[in-house]
C-alpha cells in the first residue's frame, strides 16, 4: 500500500513518518476506548497501513505503547520545567501547563488520563511508569510549596504534604470526570476555576491583619481588667 505523502522520501524519513502515523493512530484510538480494546490491527489501519504494520515496526501492541510513553508523554509532563516569578506561580503554572496541554493537544491528555486509570486493571505494565511520574509531580509542586512560603507568597499555615496531595487527588478527579463524560465536563474551564480559587486560599491575605487590628481595637475600648472602680473601693 502506498502511503500518501511518503514519495520521494529516504528510508529512514519514510520510516519517521510511518512511527509519527501509528503513534498519532494509537493516541486517537486510545483517547476514544482505551488501550485495552485497542488493537495493533486498528492502529495500523487507523494509520493508513496495513494490519500488521505495528507487528512489523514494534513487534508488540505493548512495546507501542513504551515508545508513546517516552516520545510524547514524557516531553508533555517533564520536557521544561515550570517556573513562575515566585513559589506560588509556580505552583499554579502546573495546572497553567496543564490546561494548555489540555486546549492545544486534547486528543493527547485524554489519552494519557485513559492509560492512567487502565493501570490499576488491565494495564498494569503501566503502573511502576505512573507511580514515578506521580511522584515527581507531587515533589515539584511540595517544592513549589516551600519556596512560596519561604518567598512570602503562600501562606505559612499551610501542610506542604497535605496540599500538594490534595492537588493531585483533585486534578486526577477531574481528569476521570473530563474522560467519562467530556460532553458535561469543560475540563480546561473547570481547571481555570479552580485555580483561581487555589490562588485566594494561598495566597497570604489581609484576613490576618484584619483580624488583629480588631484584637487591637477590642483591647482598646474595653474595660481593664481586675481593676475595680472607685466607686467599688469605697465601698
Amino acid at each position: 500500500m502506498t502511503v500518501k505523502g511518503s514519495t520521494g522520501l529516504s528510508q529512514a524519513e519514510r520510516s519517521a513518518e510511518s512511527s509519527q502515523r501509528l503513534l498519532a493512530s494509537a493516541i486517537a484510538l486510545i483517547a476514544e476506548k482505551g488501550f485495552e480494546r485497542t488493537t495493533a490491527a486498528e492502529i495500523g489501519e487507523r494509520a493508513g497501513y496495513s494490519r500488521a504494520m505495528v507487528r512489523a515496526r514494534y513487534g508488540t501492541k505493548e512495546a507501542l505503547l513504551e515508545s508513546l510513553l517516552y516520545s510524547e508523554f514524557e516531553p508533555m509532563f517533564f520536557g521544561t520545567p515550570i517556573t513562575g516569578d515566585d513559589g506560588l506561580d509556580t505552583v499554579l503554572g502546573q495546572l497553567d501547563h496543564l490546561a494548555a496541554q489540555a486546549a492545544e493537544k486534547p486528543e493527547l491528555l485524554k489519552a494519557f488520563f485513559t492509560l492512567c486509570f487502565e493501570t490499576v486493571g488491565p494495564v498494569q505494565g503501566l503502573n511502576a511508569w505512573l507511580r514515578t511520574w506521580l511522584a515527581e509531580y507531587g515533589a515539584a509542586t511540595a517544592t513549589a510549596f516551600s519556596a512560596g512560603q519561604r518567598d512570602g507568597s503562600i501562606r505559612a499555615d499551610l501542610d506542604v504534604e497535605v496540599e500538594t496531595k490534595r492537588i493531585v487527588t483533585y486534578g486526577l478527579g477531574l481528569a476521570f470526570r473530563w474522560i467519562l463524560e467530556p460532553d458535561h465536563v469543560d475540563f480546561v474551564a473547570e481547571l481555570m476555576d479552580w485555580r483561581d480559587s487555589l490562588r485566594s486560599q494561598y495566597a497570604k491575605s489581609r484576613a490576618g491583619k484584619t483580624a488583629r487590628a480588631a484584637s487591637g481595637l477590642h483591647a482598646k475600648h474595653a474595660k481593664p481588667v481586675g481593676r475595680r472602680s472607685k466607686k467599688t473601693a469605697d465601698n
